[in-house]
């Protein structure tokens, strides 16, 4: 009985590190600006090097046939998972900030709030600068 009892103590340990750990898997709530646009076209071109945002009428057409959002990080040159798609579709296109649960390790990012910083627009609606 008593070595019974003095692994209590052990046992209260080990269960702490498990919740500790978990805790720090599900994230930690962070702020993060970029651009939300879908997982198609943005992983084409992170993959060439290109952390900026996409044509926003794509984006949104993309995301209503099933692609995931995601959110574009230019200053970490990441793309994040929206895990809560639902609180982003109305942005589709457009530079964020975003606070929310951000797991770094699955690189995935629960919405809590959501700010526009700048509306989207295609590139190719933005007129050529005049070399003087």
């Amino acid at each position: 009985m008593r070595r019974a009892l003095s692994l209590v103590p052990l046992l209260f340990l080990a269960l702490a590190i498990m919740l500790l750990s978990e805790t720090s898997a599900r994230g930690h709530n962070s702020v993060v600006r970029g651009w939300l646009s879908d997982e198609g076209c943005a992983s084409g071109r992170a993959n060439g090097g290109t952390y900026t945002g996409t044509n926003p009428d794509c984006a949104k057409k993309c995301v209503r046939e099933g692609k995931r959002i995601v959110l574009v990080d230019p200053d970490h040159k990441r793309l994040l998972i929206i895990l809560n798609g639902d609180a982003a579709t109305e942005r589709v296109g457009d530079y964020v900030e975003i606070s929310g649960d951000l797991d770094e390790q699955a690189r995935t990012l629960r919405i809590d709030s959501l700010k526009l910083l700048e509306k989207g627009r295609a590139m190719c609606d933005v007129p050529p600068k005049n070399k003087t």
